[in-house]
């Protein structure tokens, strides 16, 4: 039960990041683009998630979901910005195959840190 509580808070933290930057507009391609409720309720999501990992995650399971997440994440940026995964607002944008590798080389740093001990 630890464990998925743990996996639930990663979850809000990433969503609620998402439904933040979407909301303020700095993330554009959706209904909630622009929608201030959205920063609202990522917001909310953000302090659940962290409460969540606070009570119930350990710090090693924790950053593992969470860089195992953005590696994912970041993957499918980069192979949609450049242009071999169609099918979304970021197919063929450059600047989203630099946001990928960005979010690929953090993730994969976190998770050699993580697991150094």
């Amino acid at each position: 039960m630890r464990v998925i509580l743990g996996v639930v808070g990663v979850l809000l933290v990433l969503s609620g990041i998402v439904w933040f930057f979407q909301g303020i507009g700095l993330l554009p391609g959706s209904f909630m683009t622009g929608q201030m409720r959205w920063a609202i309720y990522g917001g909310l999501a953000v302090v659940a998630g962290v409460l969540l990992l606070i009570r119930f995650g350990t710090r090693r399971v924790s950053i593992n979901t969470v860089g195992a997440l953005v590696l994912l994440m970041g993957t499918v940026w980069f192979l949609q910005g450049i242009d071999v995964l169609p099918g979304s607002f970021m197919t063929g944008q450059m600047r989203w195959a630099v946001y990928g590798g960005i979010a690929d080389a953090a993730a994969i740093a976190a998770l050699l840190l993580s697991n150094r001990s």
